[in-house]
């Protein structure tokens, strides 16, 4: 993430020295259509000028680009759920456990705080601190009873498919 930050303010640092308030420093051409440095003193006020409001541009830019990752760094959500329901740890302190986990039911509700409707779900049967984990199959859907588009339903079978089963769980939501 550092990385695309740098590569961005070097990209930003690029066009600002290609920008017509830097053309011609240093070389006695003037700044684009100012004065030349021949102007004495007024020139060099205005190509100041120029280049603190040059300056403040890319400052705004580079928050933008801040808040941007900071957008894409909450793309990526997951939870770690223990047999009873309860929420071993997760992504966000958002992520919570949804309606009430019935034991023996194999049905499990995560709530992750956001709308996740349009996300993709992956999910493994895991343990959340020792082993061994349970052999089963494991079946994740968004909101099956419809009451929150926060909602992620994980159902866990037996390994032959044929009864439910609690068990501890890891999910993944990833967004776009």
């Amino acid at each position: 993430m550092k990385r695309s930050i740098s590569i961005m303010g070097s990209v930003l640092l690029a066009v600002a020295l290609g920008s017509p308030a830097w053309a011609g420093h240093g070389n006695g051409k003037g700044n684009g259509g100012g004065e030349s440095q021949s102007g004495g003193l007024p020139a060099l006020e205005d190509r100041v000028d120029a280049d603190e409001a040059l300056i403040t541009t890319l400052q705004g830019q580079v928050a933008t680009l801040q808040a941007n990752v900071s957008t894409l760094l909450g793309q990526n959500n997951w939870a770690v759920v223990n047999a009873d329901g309860s929420i071993a740890r997760a992504s966000s302190t958002s992520v919570v456990e949804g309606d009430a986990h019935v034991a023996g039911s194999g049905v499990y509700e995560v709530n992750f705080g956001k709308d996740v409707s349009k996300c993709a779900y992956q999910a493994t049967i895991g343990g959340t601190a020792t082993l061994p984990v349970p052999q089963g199959e494991i079946v994740v859907a968004g909101d099956t009873d419809g009451d929150s588009p926060n909602d992620v339903t994980v159902t866990i079978f037996n390994a032959a498919e044929t009864l439910p089963m609690d068990s501890s769980f890891h999910l993944t939501v990833t967004c776009p």
